[in-house]
């Protein structure tokens, strides 16, 4: 039987692995580079075979160190995950989300008064930012994310898909009887930092609607989504807007879509590290996340435009 070898050199090489850079490793591990040089030497001499190239500036896996590395790393990850849940699995504590404005202000934060009441244990601490917040740089347990779902070496579910439709008052509404009598009226855009062409847009909309845009008005445009719907409920015009933003409005009777035609756009995944996935605050949030998405999709709005 083969004999295991030391921890020690076993985590040094899986931090070398990580960062192809013994200085890497040894800054993770809080040793020095010639430490974890020894440790990998004693792993090889041990295991009797080399895993490392040694190059000038660079530290390559040999074909022996590639086929091990993978074993090693995902033995670490799985180390860490059952120490992580017997650490997490208490309910009481903090519950730290990250997720955009728009989806705090719009979606989430009208329900989590249903989340407070089942799990009065758990403080929940958001933190709204259309920034992407890394877990290994912050105290985020998980995270709501608009995207496309390719989040790789992460646990994800998905929760909504997202669309892009024109919103107006109540009493706007009642002057467009069709898509073509928006050709007259003020439109409304929401451009963000970064917004392009490939972007959901008036142009996007009204092609989809079978509309020519050479009469329309010019646009009022705005960089915070929150004060395009703010603008069509006060009725100084027509916006085009996220659908999961205008929730909340179209909820309280506070906005209408008056037509049909809507833009697929990017959907909502909750996300976290695969070893965040079995906390227990996590998984209850999770279930309670996608019990709420479900409900939404029932909802007089959802069934609208949120059917899958």
């Amino acid at each position: 039987m083969a004999k295991i070898p030391s921890l020690k050199s076993i985590q040094a090489f899986e931090a070398a692995c990580r960062h192809l850079s013994f200085k890497d490793a040894a800054d993770e591990l809080c040793v020095t580079p010639t430490a974890i040089s020894h440790q990998i030497k004693s792993l090889e001499d041990q295991l009797g075979v080399p895993l490392f190239h040694r190059l000038t500036r660079a530290l390559k896996l040999t074909e022996d160190g590639a086929n091990y590395a993978p074993h090693i790393i995902e033995a670490f990850k799985n180390i860490e995950a059952a120490s992580l849940a017997l650490e997490e699995d208490d309910l009481a504590g903090t519950l730290t989300i990250s997720t955009t404005g728009s989806f705090a202000a719009n979606w989430l934060s009208p329900r989590l008064r249903g989340f407070y009441e089942k799990y009065p244990e758990i403080s929940v601490r958001v933190l709204s930012s259309d920034q992407l917040v890394g877990f290994k740089s912050s105290d985020v347990d998980v995270a709501i994310r608009y995207g496309y779902g390719d989040y790789p070496d992460s646990n994800v579910a998905w929760v909504l898909n997202d669309w892009v439709a024109p919103v107006c008052s109540v009493e706007k509404a009642k002057s467009l009887s069709s898509p073509e009598d928006l050709l007259k009226s003020r439109l409304i855009e929401y451009q963000w930092s970064g917004f392009s062409d490939a972007d959901p847009s008036w142009e996007r909309w009204m092609d989809a609607a079978g509309l020519q845009t050479g009469d329309v008005e010019p646009y009022v445009t705005y960089s915070e989504e929150h004060i395009c719907l703010l603008t069509a409920s006060d009725g100084h015009g027509v916006a085009l807007v996220s659908l999961l933003a205008a929730a909340r409005f179209l909820e309280r009777n506070m906005l209408v879509a008056p037509f049909d035609t809507a833009l697929k756009n990017k959907s909502y995944f909750l996300v976290c590290p695969e070893t965040y996935a079995n906390r227990a605050r996590v998984r209850v949030f999770r279930e309670w996340l996608l019990d709420q998405a479900d409900e939404f999709r029932d909802s007089a709005v959802g069934q609208r435009f949120f059917e899958e």
